[in-house]
């Protein structure tokens, strides 16, 4: 995707309380107003406007599964200030009202339990700085595409160096690293085609800085409490991840408003993706 448009991107899933403006959000892609809307829907496949509204709205499908607020408080945040006008939208997306989706989500959960369970922790962890990449599609593909990718650029890196050797000491050990997956969306929720999953790896805040200059891209990850449970194999991630979401609406804990995220343990060693050991941190208040 152009990094310009992919930046207008990052920046109204950061500010998704924000009321959008097409003239601001053109600063923030560096382009003139009069030509942003065509190429943001050149390489997003939807209008600006539109693609704040559906995160927007899949953000409140969460919140009614996941979150103890009322109807009203779910339709402001989504940005609508009437429940007519919410209802409307929630309806054209989801082909439900907010009511009826609430209930099946509950049913199915419940049903959901007698599934095998995993025990979570709650632990704290301090925020991390990554040099990442995106990919959007469905996580199993879209999560192959992404660390083919990161890994690549990671190993031409002996060759960017010699070229222009970074400014500070630069020690890109994979055991000096988390490799971690951001995965943003719901699949339940978000359709497959726009999922959007972050293959990332952290360092320290000078190291994240310095491959910055380098044409990576880079954020920081928020630290805090999060629940946290771990798998081994493909065929056991769907259970942890149901699993870890009804321990903290059981155990009466608050899901905060950041993305979950995996760790992939001893991954750069595996010769089977059955053999890592996989991390889900779900944040929590």
């Amino acid at each position: 995707m152009n990094p310009q448009i992919q930046k207008v991107t990052y920046h109204i899933e950061a500010h998704l309380d924000d009321d959008f403006d097409v003239v601001v959000l053109a600063k923030v892609a560096g382009y003139s107003h009069f030509h942003f809307c065509r190429v943001f829907k050149l390489h997003v496949g939807e209008s600006v406007m539109s693609y704040a509204a559906r995160l927007k709205l899949e953000r409140a499908a969460s919140q009614l599964t996941h979150k103890n607020k009322s109807m009203i408080e779910v339709a402001l945040d989504a940005g609508y200030q009437t429940p007519t006008g919410f209802l409307k939208a929630f309806k054209a997306r989801f082909n439900t009202t907010p009511t009826e989706y609430k209930k099946s989500t509950k049913v199915l959960l419940h049903k959901i339990k007698g599934s095998k369970m995993y025990t979570p922790r709650i632990i704290e962890r301090d925020e991390i700085n990554v040099a990442f990449t995106r990919e959007l599609g469905d996580y199993m593909k879209s999560s192959d595409i992404a660390w083919n990718r990161l890994t690549k650029e990671m190993n031409d890196l002996e060759h960017v160096f010699a070229k222009k050797p970074p400014s500070i000491e630069m020690d890109l050990s994979e055991g000096n690293s988390e490799a971690i997956g951001i995965c943003h969306d719901d699949p339940t929720v978000t359709d497959k085609s726009n999922l959007r999953y972050d293959a990332a790896l952290s360092w320290g805040k000078k190291e994240v800085a310095e491959l910055s200059k380098y044409g990576f891209e880079t954020k920081s990850v928020a630290g805090g409490k999060y629940a946290t449970v771990s798998y081994k194999g493909a065929k056991d991630a769907e259970n942890a991840w149901t699993a870890v979401y009804i321990w903290v609406e059981e155990n009466g804990h608050t899901f905060r408003d950041e993305p979950p995220f995996e760790k992939y343990i001893d991954a750069w060693d595996a010769t089977d993706l059955n053999d890592i050991e996989t991390e889900i941190y779900v944040p929590i208040v």
